[in-house]
């Protein structure tokens, strides 16, 4: 009978806690200068982000959507490198050249991609989203437990608004 008790209440709490992760994300905003960006700039600088906010969690998951906003209404694309590992051989500086270092590409997380804000009625809040389903996991020697590390790239010329005109959000549900 106890144990019946204990199995129920354990069950109880795993769908609890896999229900409050299912839809978990952490929202950065990177410091940026408002000075002018070349297009192949890196904006904000290598982001060290932690996948998910508890640290009961799996230290892994299913990285399933990527939110961009520009507080500012910039609609100039951004291309995000998100790396599993610290890439060490990349160039990642903030308002400096990017250069994805050949060593670097076996720590991508998922394959680069490019999102472009776009501007919404009635606001000046411009935003773009990816939704995708890749399984992700900090691959660290030692392990840093639930981190990505995200680099950012202009894809045009840009001058922000403000230091916190960006931010961005990965979200996703453990595995």
């Amino acid at each position: 009978m106890k144990i019946t008790r204990i199995l129920a209440a354990l069950d109880v709490a795993l769908m609890a806690s896999a229900a409050l992760a299912a839809n978990d994300g952490v929202s950065t905003t990177p410091t940026i200068q408002t000075a002018a960006y070349s297009s192949g700039n890196a904006i904000g600088g290598l982001q060290t982000v932690p996948f998910f906010r508890s640290a009961y969690l799996s230290p892994s998951g299913v990285l399933d959507e990527v939110d961009l906003t520009s507080n500012c209404g910039s609609t100039i694309p951004i291309t995000f490198y998100i790396f599993d590992t610290n890439p060490t051989a990349t160039t990642c500086t903030d308002k400096s050249a990017f250069s994805l270092g050949a060593a670097d590409v076996a720590k991508l997380a998922v394959q680069p991609f490019t999102l472009t804000p776009a501007a919404t009625t009635g606001t000046s809040v411009a935003s773009a989203q990816l939704v995708q389903a890749t399984s992700v996991a900090n691959q660290d020697t030692p392990a840093k437990g639930r981190v990505l590390y995200v680099c950012l790239v202009v894809g045009g010329s840009v001058t922000p608004a403000s230091t916190t005109d960006l931010q961005f959000k990965l979200s996703g549900a453990f595995d």
